[in-house]
């Protein structure tokens, strides 16, 4: 079910408006309201009058593409909206200006003979400020709509992406809890919990506490997307100590973790997959003991953790699946939508080891 709502999110086509389809109607209909309603008489005059009109607020496309790339590269995300303002404000009187300018040499070009008599007028302070007062609102709504659709995509954007964390973060937790009740992890924890009771209880008890506490986490976590990077590895140590008990001397970890990079937010269960596939197919592929690692720390707001283990990467093959890489794929998903642009994910394959490191950014205050 989860799978399936997770597809379907994935293939729905949001279909969002195309700035050029969206400008050139708009100054399209402004070119055939001002011929056909606010001045026929004049431009429907000569085609001479209406190829010139149409020129001239065919400027105002051209002009408003220059203003689009100034509106592109203005951070509205990060500023209030007064500023916001003040800055839509001041470059739409420059490009109406610009308009303006650009609209009488087009017209000093089809009718140089009515430009030369009326050159003193235009040229008159008066007459410029009558023609902006026309330009200026027109302009002013254009970048009005301009940034209202760039905050409406935006807010579409962040709700599907929240709606796809979600789900991820769901199909996290259920992957977490098909880890906790696999047959076969199941089945050798209490193999090694009924021959430990009958020769070390002390060591079954603490079995027992491992498996109880590792459970506990996914329970705790359930309406949590991120957690402390503390939390998340104290569970991955409970993992350890029971795996540990299981093939003894055949198992060594350690893990290293800042200080600083503790508190620092993860997505829940990110380490967990990347643990369960060190063991499951390091102890196909290392000399024993399975040697695995865990460090990590924090540089510039950046956390790196890096998890690596002996052994080589089992990769996909055409005749043999050995790895479904299902729970580094949903890790990946959900660095995506977490931090998107701001997050890597890297794995190398070195020395006799494997490794996978994470890098996230994300500032903490």
């Amino acid at each position: 079910m989860l799978k399936g709502s997770l597809e379907s999110l994935s293939k729905k086509n949001l279909v969002y408006p195309s700035f050029w389809l969206l400008n050139s109607v708009g100054w399209i209909i402004v070119i055939v309201a001002d011929s056909f309603i606010v001045s026929p008489e004049y431009v429907l005059d000569t085609w001479q009058n209406f190829f010139s009109n149409t020129i001239q607020w065919a400027m105002g496309f051209v002009i408003t593409i220059c203003l689009r790339v100034i509106y592109k590269r203005f951070p509205y995300r990060k500023k209030p909206l007064f500023i916001v303002l003040v800055f839509v404000l001041f470059f739409s009187l420059i490009f109406s200006i610009a308009l303006f300018v650009s609209a009488h040499i087009i017209y000093a070009i089809f009718k140089p003979e009515e430009f030369e008599l009326y050159s003193e007028q235009i040229y008159t302070f008066s007459y410029m400020v009558s023609r902006l007062t026309q330009i200026f609102p027109l302009l002013t709504t254009w970048s009005m709509f301009y940034f209202g659709i760039k905050f409406w995509l935006d807010w579409k954007r962040e709700r599907d992406r929240a709606e796809k964390l979600d789900l991820l973060a769901q199909s996290a937790q259920l992957q977490m809890l098909r880890y906790q009740v696999n047959p076969h992890f199941l089945f050798n924890s209490f193999s090694s919990l009924r021959a430990l009771i009958r020769t070390n209880q002390i060591k079954a008890e603490e079995m027992v506490s491992k498996l109880s506490d590792f459970y506990r986490y996914s329970l705790a976590i359930k309406n949590n997307t991120e957690v402390p990077l503390a939390e998340e590895v104290e569970a991955v140590e409970h993992f350890f100590e029971i795996e540990k008990i299981r093939f003894g001397d055949k198992l060594e970890y350690s893990i290293t973790i800042e200080p600083l990079a503790e508190e620092y937010p993860v997505p829940c269960f990110t380490i967990h997959p990347l643990i369960e596939n060190a063991v499951k197919y390091g102890m196909k592929t290392s000399e024993l003991p399975l040697v695995i690692k865990i460090d990590a720390f924090v540089k510039n707001n950046h956390l790196l953790i890096c998890v690596s283990n002996s052994g080589k990467w089992l990769k996909q093959t055409s005749n043999n699946i050995q790895g479904t890489n299902t729970g580094l794929t949903n890790i990946k998903g959900r660095l995506e939508f977490s931090y998107p642009n701001n997050h890597k994910i890297d794995i190398k394959e070195e020395n006799g080891c494997v490794k996978v490191i994470i890098e996230i950014y994300k500032e903490v205050k």
